[in-house]
């Protein structure tokens, strides 16, 4: 796929099929995405992939607890509030999202069950951990790990395959720790949904705008 094309035709996939996603198209995707940048090419990721049942076994247990309202506990803190402006796009990405969907405004049961199936990575058969020592500073560190985290989104699009960058599949860390084995100096950043997209499911239909140029670029002297 053409580089310029995939990166306007990338999108957030919020529903996959059963379809199991080989270990060597996983490889190939990651290998992709190894060349991205980083600060002085410090490449300070760590990816941990998990499918099978340990997918399904760790997503059942994230749902459960979410589902008895169980308080999060991420290593990265996520943002309570937002700028108006970061705000207003926020809501309409969900407006959008629970309207091509067809659930409306006051079915919170609906929009609850909603929130679980994101917490089961949308039925997709492999997730990608992005994670990161504890010994690392934080804020420049993100900035790598975006990096990365974007390349594999790209990749996998590329091969034919859809992404879903989850922060909800990093509420629960100490689970994610234990269902994969890591020790407790790797923090995890977000979850990446990995698989073949339902062509069917309306959410797939869905798409979010993006603000012109106008909006956020500052030219100076050029």
């Amino acid at each position: 796929m053409e580089l310029l094309t995939g990166l306007k035709e990338r999108r957030s996939i919020r529903a996959y099929t059963p379809e199991p996603v080989p270990r060597d198209l996983v490889e190939k995707i990651l290998d992709n995405s190894r060349w991205s940048p980083s600060w002085g090419n410090t490449q300070p990721w760590e990816l941990v992939v998990a499918g099978g049942e340990t997918v399904k076994r760790l997503t059942a247990e994230m749902a459960e607890r979410f589902a008895q309202k169980a308080p999060p506990t991420p290593d990265v803190p996520m943002p309570q509030t937002f700028p108006d402006a970061c705000r207003d796009r926020y809501m309409a990405c969900a407006a959008g999202l629970f309207g091509a969907m067809g659930i409306a405004r006051e079915e919170k049961g609906r929009r609850f069950e909603h929130m679980l199936n994101m917490t089961r990575a949308f039925g997709a058969p492999v997730i990608i951990y992005v994670l990161f020592s504890d010994d690392l500073q934080v804020p420049y560190t993100m900035f790598d790990l975006g990096a990365i985290t974007h390349a594999i989104a790209l990749a996998a699009h590329a091969h034919g395959l859809g992404t879903c960058l989850e922060a909800q599949l990093a509420l629960y860390p100490d689970l994610v720790r234990r269902h994969l084995n890591l020790p407790d100096t790797r923090k995890v950043v977000v979850g990446i949904a990995l698989g073949h997209p339902d062509p069917e499911a309306p959410a797939n239909r869905f798409r979010t705008a993006r603000e012109p140029l106008e909006q956020f670029v500052t030219w100076v002297d050029l």
